[in-house]
C-alpha cells in the first residue's frame, strides 16, 4: 500500500471510508432512481390527466354543438307550425310573417332566421343585432340561397333517419354560420324553408368556455372558418391549417391527434368530425396547451430532487455519524500505533468502550506501557553501566535525563518530547565507553590530545546508538549536549538554530549537574556559584537564555528531589581518595 510518511496516501483507503463508500453509493443510487420512478409516476399521471381533459373538452365541444342544433330546430319546428306562417310564406307576406317569427326567434336568442319560399327566395330574414335589448335587423344580402345544400334538401322533400330537417355550415355576409333548415307545410303542400343559424364567431367562445379549451372549425379541405385563437394575436390561417395528414384522415371515422406550435405555444390538438342529425357539417378541433405538462413535470422532478437530495443528505450524515461513532476509536487506535512505531513509547489510545475495539485497545495501551517501562529498565541499566566507569559521576546521566524532563515540562513541551528528553539524558554519555579509564578519571588537567579524546565521545555515542533506531530527538541530546550556541561547543560546533532546542535544554542539564558534583580534578559547587558560572554562559552567548530562565524557576524544586530521591543521588567519594582507588 502507498505511503507518504507513516499516512495513507489515499483517503479512500480508510476504513472510514470504506464503511461509508458502498452506503453512499447505495443512498444515491436509491435515491436516483426513486426520483427518477416517482418523476415518471407523476408526469404520467398528468400525462393521463392531460389526455383525459383533451377527449373530455372534444365530447363537450361537440355535445354544445348538438344542444345548439336542437335549439335551432325548436325555433325551426315553432315557425313551421305557428299558425299563419305557412299563409304568409305562400303569400310573400314579409310583415306578416315579422309579427309571427321574431318573437319566437328572440324568446330562443336565435341570431339569424330566415323564411324562403319554394323557389329558395328569401321572403322573411332577421338577425340579432344587440343580444341584450333582442333587437333584430332585416338581413340585407342578396345571396342565391336556393345553391346551399341544405336549402336543397328541404326543397327536394329529402328524408332521412332523423327525418326531413337539415344542417350545413354556410358562408355568409355575417360570417360562417352553422344553419339548421326545415320545411313549411301547408296541409300536405310544401309552402317554403325556415332557416335558423349561429355565427360560428359568436358560438365558439361559448363552446370555448364550456369545454376549456380552444376551438377551430375547418371545412372538408382543412381550411380554417372560425376559431377561438383570434384572441391570441394571430388570424393567419396557416397557423392553424393541420397536417395533410390529418385532413387526409379524416376519410375514415374517428378522433386524430397532432402536437404543434401555435403562436409561439406547444399544444397539443384533437381533431374531430363536426356532426349534427349524423351528417358531417365539418371538422373541429380542440387546443390544449401541452407546456402546462413540460412545466409540471419540472416542477415535480424538481420537488421531488429537492426532497430527495434532502432525504440522502440526511440518511449520509446519519451514516456519517454512524461510520465516525464506530471508527473514531479506531483511528485514535491507529495513531497511537504510529506514535508508538515512530519512538513515543507514551502515546495511549485512551479508548474505554466496551466493544472489540475497546478491548484491542486496552490490550494496545497496556502493552505500550509494558514497552516502555522495559524500555526505560534497559535505558536505565545501560546507564548505570556507564556511570559504573567513573565513581564521581554516578547517576549523573539520570539526573541529566530528570532534570531536561522537567525544564522541558516548564517549558510546555509535549509528552513526547519529554520522554525523548529522559532517554536522551540516560543515553548523552554513552560514547564515553570508547574512552581510556586513564583519560576518562584523570584527577588533572588533560592534554590536548586526551581533550580531543574526550570530545570525541559525542561522536562515538552516535556510533554506538546508529543501529538502535532510536527517535531523532534522542540522538539530537546525544550529538548536541556539548554544543553552544555562539559555535565554541563540540563535535560540530554548531551556532546559532543551528542548535535545536533539545540540544540547548542538554547543555544547561549536563553543565549544572557537573557544576555541582564531585569531579577528580574539583569538588562540587554550590549552588549559587553554578549559577553564577552558568549565567556568565549566557551572558557570553553560549547558552540559551529562555531555557536558562526556565531552570532557575525550577531550581529549587529540583535540588529538593535531588537530595530525597535516591536513584538520582549516586555515589560520593570518601575523604580519603585512595581508599576509593583501592
Amino acid at each position: 500500500m502507498s505511503r507518504v510518511g507513516n499516512r495513507l496516501l489515499y483517503p479512500a483507503r480508510h476504513i472510514r471510508w470504506k464503511i461509508i463508500a458502498p452506503y453512499v453509493l447505495l443512498t444515491a443510487v436509491l435515491a436516483a432512481a426513486g426520483t427518477f420512478m416517482a418523476t415518471r409516476l407523476v408526469t404520467g399521471s398528468l400525462e393521463e390527466r392531460f389526455e383525459n381533459q383533451l377527449a373530455e373538452s372534444g365530447r363537450v365541444t361537440s355535445d354544445a354543438v348538438v344542444r345548439r342544433e336542437r335549439q335551432h330546430l325548436e325555433v325551426v319546428r315553432g315557425v313551421a307550425f305557428t299558425d299563419g306562417v305557412a299563409d304568409a310564406t305562400g303569400d310573400g307576406d314579409a310583415k306578416k310573417l315579422d309579427k309571427l317569427v321574431l318573437p319566437l326567434a328572440a324568446n330562443s336568442r336565435a341570431e339569424l332566421v330566415e323564411v324562403l319560399d319554394t323557389r329558395g327566395e328569401r321572403v322573411f330574414g332577421a338577425h340579432l343585432s344587440d343580444a341584450e335589448t333582442l333587437e333584430y335587423e332585416p338581413i340585407d344580402d342578396t345571396e342565391d340561397r336556393i345553391s346551399w345544400t341544405l336549402v336543397q334538401g328541404v326543397l327536394g322533400k329529402q328524408q332521412d333517419e332523423l327525418g326531413d330537417k337539415f344542417a350545413q355550415i354556410v358562408e355568409t355576409s355575417y360570417g360562417y354560420v352553422l344553419y339548421t333548415a326545415g320545411p313549411v307545410y301547408e296541409g300536405d303542400k310544401l309552402v317554403g324553408v325556415v332557416l335558423v343559424g349561429s355565427l360560428l364567431d359568436s358560438f365558439l367562445p361559448a363552446a370555448k368556455g364550456e369545454a376549456l379549451a380552444d376551438v377551430t372549425v375547418y371545412d372538408f379541405n382543412g381550411v380554417p372558418l372560425a376559431t377561438t385563437f383570434a384572441d391570441q394575436g394571430s388570424n393567419d390561417e396557416a397557423d392553424l391549417t393541420p397536417a395533410a395528414d390529418v385532413v387526409g384522415g379524416f376519410s375514415a371515422p374517428g378522433a386524430l391527434r397532432e402536437s404543434r406550435t401555435l403562436f409561439g405555444r406547444d399544444f397539443d390538438l384533437l381533431y374531430g368530425q363536426l356532426v349534427i342529425r349524423d351528417q358531417a357539417v365539418g371538422i373541429y378541433s380542440i387546443a390544449l396547451p401541452s407546456s402546462f405538462i413540460v412545466s409540471a413535470g419540472g416542477a415535480t422532478r424538481w420537488q421531488l430532487g429537492l426532497l430527495f437530495t434532502l432525504a440522502t443528505g440526511g440518511v449520509l450524515f446519519t451514516g456519517w455519524l454512524l461510520a465516525r461513532s464506530l471508527t473514531k476509536p479506531l483511528l485514535r487506535l491507529v495513531k497511537a500505533a504510529r506514535a508508538v512505531s515512530a519512538g513515543d513509547l507514551t502515546a495511549r489510545s485512551g479508548v474505554h468502550t466496551l466493544d472489540e475495539v475497546g478491548v484491542l485497545a486496552s490490550s494496545f495501551d497496556l502493552m505500550t506501557e509494558r514497552l516502555q517501562r522495559q524500555h526505560l529498565a534497559t535505558i536505565r541499566a545501560l546507564t548505570s553501566a556507564i556511570d559504573a566507569r567513573d565513581p564521581y559521576t554516578a547517576g549523573h546521566s539520570s539526573r541529566v535525563g530528570q532534570l531536561a524532563v522537567m525544564i522541558g515540562a516548564d517549558m510546555g513541551l509535549p509528552e513526547s518530547m519529554l520522554q525523548h528528553l529522559e532517554i536522551g539524558g540516560y543515553l548523552h554519555d554513552i560514547g564515553k565507553i570508547g574512552v581510556r579509564d586513564s583519560v576518562l578519571l584523570k584527577p588533572g588537567r588533560l592534554t590536548p590530545e586526551e581533550r580531543e579524546m574526550i570530545e570525541r565521545h559525542p561522536r562515538v555515542g552516535l556510533d554506538i546508538l546508529k543501529p538502535v533506531h532510536l527517535a531523532p530527538e534522542v540522538i539530537a541530546f546525544v550529538s548536541g549536549h556539548h554544543e553552544k550556541i555562539d559555535g565554541s561547543g563540540y563535535p560540530q560546533h554548531k551556532r546559532g538554530s543551528e542548535v535545536t532546542i533539545i540540544a540547548r535544554i542538554a547543555a544547561i542539564s549536563d553543565i549544572y549537574d557537573a557544576l555541582t558534583t564531585d569531579r577528580p580534578y574539583r569538588p562540587a559547587m554550590e549552588l549559587d556559584e553554578a549559577l553564577s558560572i552558568m549565567n556568565k554562559e549566557v551572558e557570553d552567548g553560549q547558552l540559551d537564555r529562555e531555557v536558562f530562565s526556565t531552570f532557575q524557576g525550577l531550581v529549587t524544586r529540583w535540588e529538593w528531589r535531588r537530595r530525597s530521591d535516591p536513584a538520582l543521588q549516586g555515589f560520593r567519594l570518601p575523604d580519603d581518595p585512595l581508599q576509593q582507588v583501592a
